[in-house]
C-alpha cells in the first residue's frame, strides 16, 4: 500500500525538475537571443617579388682650382661630375596577400573576433592541406552592430613543388547566436597561384643631380654662368662635365674670393642625399698704387678677413687729429684701424666718427702713394678739429660745426672712392 506522503514527494519531485528544465530552456534562450552573426568574404593573390637597392655615390672636381682676374677679366672652370650606382643587396619574397571583410549582422558587439589566415595546398588529386608555417593571426579590434572591417594580410612562405594553393581564413567570435561560449564563424576561401616569373622591384634605381655655385661676394661683384646647369636625371653610372665663366665685374683688387660649387644627388626613392663639392679660389691682382682705395678695402687689408694680406699695419702709425692733440686718437695696431674704418671705433655712430674712418683711409691711401694734394687743405682743417673734439662732441656741436664736419668727410669719401 502506498501512502500519501509517498505520492506527494513524487508529484513534488515531478514539478521540481519541470522547473529546473524551465529555467535552463529559459535562460539558453536569452543567451541565444543575446548572441550575433558573422559574414566573411576574403581575396588572395600569390606573388613572387624580386627586390634589387641600389646605393650611389658621387664625386666633383674643378680644373683650374686658382684663377687670377682683375677688373673686367673672365675666366673658364671645367667641372667634371663622377656619378657611381652600386647594388647593395637582392632579395625575393614569394607568398600571398589580399584583404578579408567581415561584417558583423547581428544587434550586439562581437566578442574575442579573431581571424586566422592558413595557406593550403595539395599536389594532385590529393585533399588540401594546411602549410607548415604559413599562418597569419590576426586580432582586430571588436565590430559594433552593423559594422564591417576590412582587413589586410600578408604571408610568406616557401613553394612546394608542383603544388596548388587555396587561402582560408577561420573568422571566430565567442557570441555567436547558437554557439554562446565557443569560438565559432564562418571559413571563407580563395584559390591562387604563384607567378612563373618574379616581379622585379628596384629601390633607388635612380637618382636626380642638381647643382649650385656661390662665391663669398657680398657686393655681387662676379657674374657666374654655365651653359648646363642641370638637374640631370641618372639611372646608371656616368660622368657628366660641363664649364662655367666667371667674370669679375666689379670686385675689390687685391682680394681673395672663394667660388664653392657644390652637386647634389637624392636617391629617388629613399630621398638619401649626397653632396660633392669643388672650391676655386679666385684673386683680383694688386691694386694700382695711383688709385686710392675704399675704406671698405682698408677694412678686408687688414689681416683678420681670408687670404687678404694684412695691407694697413706697415702704414702705422696715423694720427687723427695733430699730433699730441687733447683729443686726437692714435692708430697704432691693424685692430685700431679696423675699429675706426668700420665708422664707431668701439662708439655709436655719429658725424665725428664717420669723418675718423675716411680720413685715416685718405691717410692710408697717401701712404700707399696716391697724391693727396687735392684734399691737403681738408685734412689739414680736419686734424686741427679733431685735436680739440672727439666723438663724444658731436651732439653739443653746432648746426654749422656739423654740417662742416660732414663736408669734411663727404670729400674725403670722394677722394677714397676715386672722384
Amino acid at each position: 500500500m502506498i501512502s500519501l506522503n509517498s505520492n506527494y514527494a513524487k508529484i513534488y519531485g515531478l514539478l521540481l525538475v519541470l522547473s529546473l528544465t524551465l529555467i535552463i530552456s529559459g535562460s539558453a534562450l536569452a543567451q541565444g537571443q543575446a548572441g550575433t552573426t558573422l559574414t566573411a568574404e576574403k581575396s588572395a593573390e600569390g606573388f613572387w617579388e624580386k627586390y634589387i637597392e641600389y646605393d650611389w655615390t658621387i664625386e666633383k672636381s674643378a680644373n683650374p682650382t686658382y684663377l687670377e682676374l682683375g677688373k673686367g677679366d673672365f675666366g673658364f672652370v671645367d667641372y667634371t661630375l663622377t656619378i657611381t650606382k652600386t647594388q647593395v643587396s637582392e632579395t625575393e619574397k614569394i607568398g600571398v596577400r589580399g584583404t578579408i571583410t567581415v561584417t558583423n549582422g547581428g544587434e550586439v558587439i562581437t566578442e574575442n573576433l579573431k581571424l586566422v589566415d592558413q595557406v593550403e595546398y595539395k599536389i594532385g588529386a590529393g585533399q588540401f592541406q594546411p602549410l607548415a608555417g604559413a599562418t597569419q593571426i590576426i586580432t582586430p579590434p571588436q565590430l559594433a552592430p552593423g559594422e564591417t572591417g576590412s582587413y589586410d594580410y600578408e604571408i610568406l612562405f616557401t613553394p612546394v613543388a608542383g603544388a596548388i594553393y587555396r587561402n582560408t581564413v577561420k573568422v571566430t567570435i565567442t557570441n555567436h547566436s547558437g554557439h554562446l561560449g565557443e569560438e565559432f564563424g564562418p571559413e571563407p576561401k580563395a584559390d591562387f597561384s604563384l607567378p612563373a616569373e618574379p616581379t622585379l622591384i628596384e629601390k633607388d634605381k635612380c637618382a636626380e643631380v642638381v647643382d649650385s655655385a656661390q662665391i663669398d661676394d657680398s657686393e655681387d661683384s662676379f657674374d657666374y654662368t654655365d651653359p648646363w646647369p642641370g638637374p640631370w636625371t641618372v639611372c646608371d653610372s656616368t660622368i657628366i662635365t660641363y664649364t662655367a665663366m666667371i667674370t669679375n665685374v666689379s670686385a675689390m683688387c687685391d682680394s681673395w674670393y672663394y667660388l664653392d660649387n657644390t652637386a647634389t644627388l637624392t636617391e629617388k626613392d629613399s630621398g638619401t642625399t649626397h653632396d660633392a663639392s669643388a672650391e676655386v679660389e679666385i684673386y683680383t691682382l694688386p691694386c694700382s698704387y695711383n688709385n686710392a682705395l675704399t675704406i671698405g678695402y682698408w677694412k678686408t687689408h687688414a689681416g683678420f678677413t681670408g687670404n687678404n694680406a694684412d695691407r694697413v699695419t706697415q702704414y702705422l702709425p696715423i694720427w687723427l687729429g695733430t699730433a699730441g692733440g687733447s683729443k686726437s686718437i692714435k692708430i697704432t695696431t691693424a685692430s685700431e684701424a679696423v675699429y675706426a674704418l668700420s665708422m664707431n671705433l668701439g662708439h655709436p655712430s655719429n658725424g665725428i666718427t664717420k669723418l675718423y674712418a675716411q680720413l685715416l683711409a685718405t691717410k692710408l691711401n697717401i701712404a700707399n702713394g696716391v697724391n693727396g694734394a687735392s684734399v691737403a687743405g681738408v685734412i689739414a682743417s680736419a686734424d686741427t678739429f679733431l685735436a680739440i673734439k672727439n666723438w663724444t662732441d658731436w651732439n653739443s656741436l653746432s648746426k654749422a660745426n656739423k654740417n662742416m664736419v660732414l663736408g669734411w668727410m663727404s670729400a674725403l669719401d670722394n677722394f677714397n672712392n676715386g672722384y
